[in-house]
C-alpha cells in the first residue's frame, strides 16, 4: 500500500526535497496538511507503528544521501510520526522534534524565447531505486544520509573506498582527477590538516602542500557519487 509519512523540517530543505523527489517512487510532496514522504509498504505494516517508522526512516536516510549529492546546502528533515494510508486511516508515533534557522538559494530556471523552460524530471527517485539492486549504493546513501552528525572525514573516506572497489580505476573515466583525490585523502588522514576529525593521529612525512576543507570534501565526494550513480543508471539501460 501507499502511505504518507508526514515530515518536519525547515521549509527550505523540504522544498529542495520536493524539487528533487517531486514525482516517482519514492516521492516528497505537499498537500493542505504540509509536506510528506510517499512510500510503499506491505499492508500488514500499517498497524505496526515501529515498523512504519523504521521503513520510512531507512528510505528518508537514503533520500538525504541522494539530496546531499545533488544540493550541497540541504540538511536532513525529520519524520513527524504521523502516517496515513489511501483510505484515510491514520497512525501516530510519538517522536522528538527540533527546528533550525536556515537560508536557501532559489533554483535558477532558464528562459527560452522569453518563456520559462519546463522543469526537468525529478532526479531523486531513480537514484534511490538503485539502492534496491546495488548494495554498494545503499551503503553509500546510508553513509551520506546520516542526519546527526553530518558525514565527516571518516564517512567520506568510506564512500571513496566503496567507489574504488565498485569501479576500479574510476580516475580514468574523468569523474575526478588524481590531484583532487590526493588532496582529499591527505586532508582526511592528517591531523595537522583536519584536527581531531582526521582519520589518523600520526603520519610520517611532510604535511601536504594542497589541502581541502571538510565542506569542500563533501562537495567533491557528492559530485563523484553523482557521476557514479549516473554511470550505473546508464549501464542498466544499455
Amino acid at each position: 500500500m501507499l502511505i504518507k509519512a508526514r515530515l518536519n523540517g525547515h521549509e527550505f530543505d523540504l522544498l529542495t526535497l520536493a524539487e528533487l523527489f517531486g514525482e516517482g517512487d519514492p516521492a516528497v510532496a505537499t498537500d493542505n496538511e504540509g509536506y510528506y514522504l510517499r512510500l510503499s509498504v506491505p499492508d500488514e505494516l500499517f498497524g505496526d507503528g515501529g515498523g512504519l517508522h523504521n521503513a520510512a526512516s531507512v528510505l528518508l536516510r537514503r533520500i538525504h544521501g541522494v539530496a546531499r549529492t545533488l544540493s550541497s546546502d540541504v540538511r536532513p528533515v525529520g519524520l513527524s510520526g504521523r502516517f496515513s494510508d489511501e483510505t484515510g486511516r491514520h497512525h501516530q508515533v510519538v517522536l522528538a522534534d527540533s527546528a533550525q534557522v536556515r537560508a536557501r538559494a532559489n533554483p535558477v530556471r532558464v528562459s527560452v524565447g522569453g518563456e520559462q523552460a519546463p522543469a526537468p524530471p525529478a532526479p531523486g527517485p531513480g537514484y534511490v531505486q538503485l539502492a534496491q539492486t546495488h548494495p554498494d549504493v545503499a551503503e553509500v546513501l546510508d553513509l551520506l544520509g546520516n542526519a546527526d552528525p553530518a558525514p565527516d572525514w571518516s564517512d567520506l573516506y568510506k564512500v571513496h573506498e566503496i567507489l574504488l572497489a565498485s569501479v576500479p580505476g574510476f580516475y580514468q573515466r574523468g569523474w575526478v582527477t588524481r590531484d583532487q583525490i590526493s588532496m582529499f585523502t591527505a586532508s582526511a588522514n592528517r591531523r595537522e590538516v583536519s584536527g581531531d576529525l582526521a582519520r589518523h593521529a600520526r603520519l610520517k612525512g611532510d604535511p601536504p602542500r594542497r589541502t581541502m576543507t571538510l565542506g569542500e570534501a563533501r562537495q567533491l565526494i557528492g559530485a563523484l557519487v553523482r557521476r557514479w550513480l549516473d554511470w550505473l543508471r546508464e549501464s542498466s539501460n544499455a
